[in-house]
């Protein structure tokens, strides 16, 4: 086998994109595949998308509690959404939703950091644990956002479960035995162009 051709430098630059998509992780692939489809999903809960000001959110929590269909959570540090579930649960099941956004620096909205658990969770209650909550939030959130299904990817020394479609990255994880945590976020945005997921 003869590597005259490396001596021209197209040829070595050529064989260097060749090799770095060779070890290129699932993820890097898919987040260059969504992001050359230049389709953006401002969508987030609610009829929350991202790009709300602060003071667009609280407007709009507002006129959803004036609706019933929010509250304050817990020690007023999030916004409660109760609601119940049939979709992924063989019976309608009570869940309680937290979330809050978090801004960038023109205080817009760039992510939302979310919390699910059963509203009737107890330690002693075998069917309310994460356990079997991780596997319906999963499904819950394609039923919500459709589009591409979660790989699992590696974030630090953590296995995280990601679903992205365009701009719009969602992250899974569990918290404890009770909650599941869900982020939703804009890559696109200057918060997270440069974040490490691979």
């Amino acid at each position: 086998m003869t590597w005259k051709f490396l001596k021209y430098p197209t040829s070595l630059i050529l064989l260097a994109l060749a090799l770095t998509s060779c070890f290129q992780s699932d993820y890097t692939k898919l987040v260059k595949r969504e992001l050359a489809k230049g389709v953006r999903y401002d969508s987030i809960l609610l009829g929350i998308p991202f790009g709300f000001t602060r003071q667009e959110f609280y407007g709009r929590c507002f006129d959803l509690n004036a609706a019933h269909l929010v509250m304050e959570g817990p020690n007023g540090q999030s916004v409660q959404y109760l609601f119940v579930d049939s979709l992924v649960h063989s019976e309608p099941t009570k869940l309680r939703l937290l979330f809050m956004p978090g801004y960038d620096s023109t205080d817009r909205i760039a992510e939302m950091r979310m919390e699910l658990s059963y509203e009737l969770w107890a330690p002693w209650a075998k069917g309310m644990q994460t356990d079997s909550l991780e596997g319906k939030t999963k499904q819950l959130l394609m039923k919500w956002y459709n589009g591409n299904e979660f790989i699992t990817t590696k974030v630090g020394e953590k296995d995280i479960l990601v679903k992205l479609d365009g701009n719009r990255r969602i992250l899974l994880q569990k918290i404890d035995k009770q909650s599941m945590a869900i982020e939703v976020q804009d890559i696109l945005n200057h918060r997270f162009v440069h974040t490490g997921v691979k």
